[in-house]
């Protein structure tokens, strides 16, 4: 049985987040047995993100953009739509990336399954017991999911996806009877 788990994060947008993402991030979704559906690289099979530094003229840049406003969100969707569970990055700043909180948003609408935060940013959102904005946590929490915060959380939040995915991994009770 394939596990998709959708990657919600701004790690993408730079060349030091997507190394983080391939060398730290994706082994350990793998290593629980999830395929990891990245937004990131779907988006760019739609979008050559090279091509945003060649473009020179205004123009030009405006129908970049253009395009990639019209495909960001269908792509996404898809993506989340057929995804087990999502596995959300929160760190940045004092607020999580408002795509990842719209993302997180739209799956939790979807009830589809859990979402696994991490957010390793020591840094507090808008109150001094929030780590993430409260609205955000209680989609996290509403799914099943859980958030993952503090030292370690890498390997803390690998060990809880895998967890999960390993519940996923069952063989179903074939004592059910359906009517």
């Amino acid at each position: 049985m394939q596990i998709n788990g959708y990657l919600s994060n701004q790690l993408g947008f730079s060349e030091v987040g997507r190394h983080v993402l391939d060398t730290l991030i994706k082994p350990k979704i793998k290593e629980a047995g999830i395929t990891v559906l990245d937004p990131f690289k779907w988006v760019g099979e739609e979008l050559d993100f090279d091509e945003i530094g060649k473009l020179k003229e205004h123009d030009k840049v405006i129908t970049y953009w253009t395009n990639f406003n019209a495909k960001v969100t269908v792509i996404n969707n898809k993506l989340m739509q057929n995804s087990k569970c999502m596995l959300a990055i929160l760190d940045g700043g004092h607020a999580v990336d408002d795509g990842v909180a719209s993302e997180i948003g739209y799956y939790a609408a979807l009830e589809i399954g859990p979402i696994f935060g991490l957010r390793t940013d020591f840094r507090l959102a808008e109150n001094m017991v929030a780590g993430i904005n409260p609205q955000v946590m209680g989609y996290i929490t509403q799914s099943g999911g859980e958030l993952i915060e503090g030292a370690n959380g890498v390997e803390r939040w690998a060990a809880a996806i895998n967890d999960w995915a390993q519940t996923q991994l069952q063989p179903a009770d074939s004592s059910v009877v359906l009517k």
